[in-house]
């Protein structure tokens, strides 16, 4: 592992007034930003080159970001915050990196102080590190932090944070990503060797550490049964050994308790994919949490941070993910997690425990969505509405891509479902269709997705 340059590298002078965070309760959030990057126009995704993505888009950005942890942690925010997808600077010493732009927002807006670490290695050459890295902030003083580096993926972050005299070491993650690929997946198992065997590390040298794996894992917590057939191993059940078993009274030895079963499953989802509901957002605690020494778990804090009419899609309850389109509008494609710890001494009591695995994916429940549709007006056809779904009536107007008129709008129409899929493609130029759809876009374009077969009239 490598040693991650600390305070004079990764401090900008104002974070190193950042205060101890001496409260007995403090939280931490993992949060995937989708992708926070700096306006050099020097990019490894296309989206962000010169001409797609400058000032506006940044601008807005930085305002969802800040406004996400203002809701979560209150004024000041989150005490400890695991952020991924921010981008690695390309550029250094020409602009403000992503981090720097993050850093400056945070203050102006009245969060933190934060100390922090970066997810990759500045003096590294920038053409050899990753498009984005884990960042994480706290107000709390940061002992160490080092860099384990993981196969087609970013670095895995260890950060030891002091609180109140205790050390809390985090592990920030952003694992291969492409869930449902058992290619993927081989490379998702070395990426959970490599954590496993630090956490082993740490646990031999001190039986009694307080630790937290969080971020994005790119697995369901389920992934092991989801995937039973087209996988035989997987990172996060079968290596990193993520527990539905809480350690309340009870040992769980090597296993990590993973935090999605504090809730029913109906409540379990970070992110959604082709109509499914997803997990890929994660704290995994050990059980040393839930003894009466250092850092204890609060029972039962564990909580997806969504917002209605922010980060939340009206109707269909999903993320109201990020667009580049139109100056930048929406949040993140996943919701952050977040839990809440102590230093008082008490053991962690047994509270809601939910044991029960999902055979498979969750699917979208589109019944809330369709009941309160609309009529769809063009005066509608703004970045609030995104993700809203209306009815719709029109004249095919195209086949390759399929799209309706309406008025004197032309919109694309979709379904990621098959069979929905089918029915749309069915009609012809020149008929009438008619029926539900959420708003969305597409390459630049405005369109309606239709979700089952009963949302065609």
């Amino acid at each position: 592992a490598r040693i991650c340059f600390i305070f004079s590298l990764c401090l900008p002078p104002f974070i190193c007034s950042a205060g101890s965070g001496n409260s007995d309760s403090f939280q931490v959030v993992a949060y995937n930003v989708e992708n926070l990057f700096d306006v050099d126009g020097v990019s490894l995704y296309s989206d962000y080159k010169q001409g797609m993505y400058g000032i506006s888009e940044l601008g807005n950005k930085l305002k969802a970001i800040t406004s996400t942890l203002k809701k979560i942690g209150g004024v000041t925010g989150p005490e400890v915050i695991l952020l991924q997808e921010i981008e690695v600077d390309r550029t250094p010493s020409k602009i403000l990196s992503a981090t720097d732009e993050l850093l400056r927002e945070l203050k102006l807006n009245g969060l933190g102080p934060y100390y922090f670490r970066l997810g990759y290695n500045p003096k590294d050459p920038p053409e050899n590190g990753p498009a984005v890295h884990c960042l994480t902030l706290s107000k709390f003083p940061i002992i160490e932090s080092r860099l384990h580096p993981i196969e087609r993926a970013r670095p895995i972050l260890e950060t030891t944070i002091l609180v109140n005299g205790h050390n809390f070491t985090l592990f920030n993650n952003h694992w291969k990503s492409g869930a449902s690929s058992p290619e993927m997946e081989l490379h998702r198992i070395q990426n959970a060797e490599v954590l496993r065997k630090r956490i082993d590390e740490l646990v031999r040298e001190d039986p009694k550490i307080d630790l937290l794996v969080g971020g994005d894992l790119n697995s369901h917590y389920n992934q092991s049964v989801v995937y039973k057939e087209e996988m035989k191993e997987t990172g996060i059940n079968d290596r990193l050994l993520s527990s539905e078993i809480e350690p309340a009274g009870k040992s769980i030895g090597r296993n990590l308790y993973n935090l999605w079963h504090e809730l029913p499953t109906i409540e379990r989802g970070s992110d959604a994919w082709k109509g499914k509901w997803g997990t890929l957002m994660h704290i995994l605690i050990p059980e040393n949490l839930y003894d009466s020494e250092g850092i204890q778990y609060i029972t039962d804090s564990f909580k997806v941070e969504k917002f209605k009419k922010f980060n939340e899609v009206e109707g269909l309850g999903i993320p109201f993910e990020w667009s580049n389109d139109l100056n930048g509008f929406g949040t993140s494609d996943h919701f952050p997690l977040s839990a809440r710890f102590q230093t008082k001494g008490e053991k962690t009591k047994k509270g809601n425990h939910f044991p029960e695995i999902e055979r498979e994916q969750r699917l979208i429940d589109y019944a809330e969505a369709k009941d309160s549709a609309i009529p769809w007006r063009n005066s509608f056809l703004l970045p609030p509405n995104f993700g809203r779904t209306f009815q719709f009536s029109g004249i095919v107007d195209r086949k390759k891509p399929l799209s309706v008129k309406i008025g004197e709008r032309s919109m694309g129409l979709y379904s990621f479902d098959d069979k929905t899929r089918e029915i749309l493609f069915s009609h012809s130029k020149g008929d009438l269709i008619s029926g539900f759809g959420y708003l969305s876009r597409y390459r630049g374009q405005w369109q309606f997705i239709v979700a089952k077969e009963d949302w065609v009239d």
